[in-house]
């Protein structure tokens, strides 16, 4: 146990973060932890992924690396559009990149957050101060301070024109700003920046398990890759989803891919979309006002406790149709936060001090109330997760607690849910601890060398939840490969035929190579591999040497893409005989096959 004087886990891997100025890999934010402070607990890799996991400016890139955001969104080019007519006497209405960007800290917890002011510097040699402040109905903004309502009305800012802000400090908060008469602006630069947008926001939406994400984590995810590093603003994120066919928004703050939309849930999608905009409607009925801002204090984590207390509530009541639903939740929601459902059952009660546990940074506590959920409720599954995941030392003991975690889900939820639920299993909230739990158990028994064992919770998994909000066709395709079972490997390609990362490309390529051989069809797949990212061949095949390290954020279709994909490839390539022969005369290249 560490002496009170001593830094958490939690608040040293934030100062690394912090102090290496740029992303870095697991293994070196664990090794820096480490030698700053040895790491005593049960599963040390378990507790910084847990501090990880946590911070909500500790921004993982997709590649391996973790950065932190001050720093990534510095240099963004941003637009806020004026809207309303006299601008300079309305508040400001931020995009949600504008506020991720000012405000990186903006999900954070109580100890860490820092309560400034954004200085912005302008064009006339001025600077003005921006406080965020919550507006009411869910809107974020900032009163105009005297610095900025000045420049505003020289410039006799009017509705239609934009500001342009660029972040030149996103740790201390300082930004530049001017203002963009809307004759001003280059219409073919910003459709293209637009397009530029959409494309990535298409494929980070097609790599999410789930095909949607919310808003908030795919503008993150936007600007800790670079994509608003731009001389020319894009338009307002949501401004760009909405007016592009791919995507569409599921309500709630959630964009979904229309490909991704299946018939069935298609009314539940309009439905919600139209008690969105009823919402709306009634949250801007009065002027809109600085209020006092909510707690931010995990919000992410509480939505899942947010969908099951709205769930309940409309389960203890009858409605004779879809009107009265949206006119009983309007009136829930009316103040912009659905109120809270005691628990009813010693299980619900459990689950509510799960809520908590995984709110909580420390360790310790999270351990503590796992345990006293158990005690409360015996069937918690999320309490078992919690325990594997944090006290095990070994993959038995995680295994164990796991199933335990499975056992207690199965009897919470009761045969009738396996039974109508299958499909759309991760929509109904009470399946969500059983489905963590069986995931976890599947990794463990995988670490146990218990790998048909392992394979087996995959495909049910998958199964039960064809849409995959877990990600868990990622871990059963890297096994598949591991043991060559190409017909399996084929059936998980076709479940997820429209999979464009450069691992999936690639490895249909492999796969048809594996079956066929040097066949019309493993050309074709090499083919479109090559066009999803050409640089592959290249690092497969060692014309190129693969770094020591993995690159701090990737493109889509880039070298670090590239890079990538061979390094999680490349022994799979090797171990198919004549492969790497194949494509290296395929690809032109003239390095033999070693």
């Amino acid at each position: 146990m560490g002496r009170k004087d001593e830094p958490s886990y939690a608040d040293l891997v934030y100062e690394v973060l912090r102090s290496a100025g740029q992303p870095l890999t697991f293994q070196e934010i664990f090794d820096e932890v480490s030698r700053r402070r040895p790491i005593t607990t049960r599963n040390p890799k378990a507790t910084i992924r847990g501090a990880l996991g946590q911070g909500s400016q500790l921004i993982s890139l997709g590649d391996g690396h973790y950065g932190y955001l001050p720093y990534l969104v510095q240099g963004s080019l941003l637009r806020l559009p004026l809207t309303k007519e006299a601008p300079a006497d309305q508040p400001l209405i931020h995009p949600v990149e504008v506020y991720h960007s000012l405000w990186p800290d903006f999900f954070e917890v109580r100890k860490r957050k820092v309560t400034r002011s954004v200085h912005v510097q302008l064009p006339n040699g001025h600077e003005a101060a921006l406080r965020l402040e919550f507006l009411g109905g869910g809107v974020w903004g900032s009163s105009v301070p005297e610095g900025l309502l000045r420049y505003l009305r020289e410039q006799r800012a009017s509705a239609g024109d934009a500001l342009l802000i660029r972040v030149s400090d996103g740790e201390a908060g300082r930004c530049e700003a001017w203002l963009e008469p809307r004759g001003q602006r280059d219409n073919a630069a910003v459709a293209r920046r637009n397009r530029e947008l959409a494309d990535v926001a298409h494929q980070l939406l097609r790599r999410s398990p789930s095909r949607d994400l919310l808003v908030w984590d795919l503008a993150v995810a936007l600007l800790a890759r670079g994509l608003y590093r731009s001389n020319v603003a894009p338009d307002p994120l949501e401004t760009v989803l909405g007016a592009d066919s791919r995507f569409v928004s599921g309500g709630l703050h959630v964009w979904t891919l229309a490909e991704a939309v299946a018939p069935e849930v298609q009314a539940t999608i309009r439905e919600r979309k139209k008690l969105e905009a009823r919402l709306r409607q009634a949250a801007s009925q009065p002027p809109l006002q600085v209020v006092e801002a909510p707690s931010l204090l995990g919000m992410r984590r509480a939505m899942e406790k947010t969908l099951a207390d709205v769930s309940a509530l409309l389960s203890e009541k009858q409605f004779g149709s879809i009107e009265e639903v949206d006119a009983y939740l309007a009136k829930l929601l009316d103040k912009g936060v659905p109120p809270r459902r005691a628990a009813q059952t010693p299980l619900e009660a459990a689950q509510d001090l799960m809520y908590e546990a995984w709110e909580s940074p420390d360790t310790r506590e999270r351990v503590r109330l796992a345990r006293k959920a158990l005690q409360i409720s015996s069937d918690c599954a999320d309490a078992y997760v919690l325990l594997a995941e944090e006290t095990a030392r070994r993959p038995q003991e995680a295994a164990d607690l796991f199933a335990r975690g499975v056992a207690a889900g199965e009897r919470g939820l009761g045969k009738e849910a396996f039974e109508d639920g299958v499909g759309h299993f991760w929509g109904i909230i009470e399946t969500r601890p059983y489905m963590r739990a069986r995931f976890g158990l599947a990794h463990a028994l995988w670490a146990m060398g218990k790998r048909e064992e392992a394979i087996a919770h995959a495909w049910d998994l998958l199964r039960l939840n064809p849409g995959d909000n877990q990600g868990v066709r990622d871990a059963l395709l890297s096994w598949l490969y591991e043991l060559g079972d190409d017909a399996q490997v084929k059936r998980l390609f076709d479940l997820y035929p429209d999979d464009a990362a450069a691992v999936w490309l690639y490895g249909r390529a492999l796969s048809a190579f594996r079956a066929e051989g040097d066949s019309k069809r493993a050309r074709k797949r090499l083919a479109e591999a090559k066009k999803g990212n050409p640089y592959v061949p290249d690092y497969l095949l060692g014309r190129k040497r693969l770094p020591g390290r993995l690159p701090a954020t990737i493109g889509f279709g880039d070298e670090r893409e590239a890079i990538a994909c061979a390094a999680a490839q490349v022994a799979a390539w090797r171990k198919t005989l004549g492969a790497l022969a194949w494509l290296d005369e395929q690809a032109g290249a003239s390095v033999k096959q070693r």
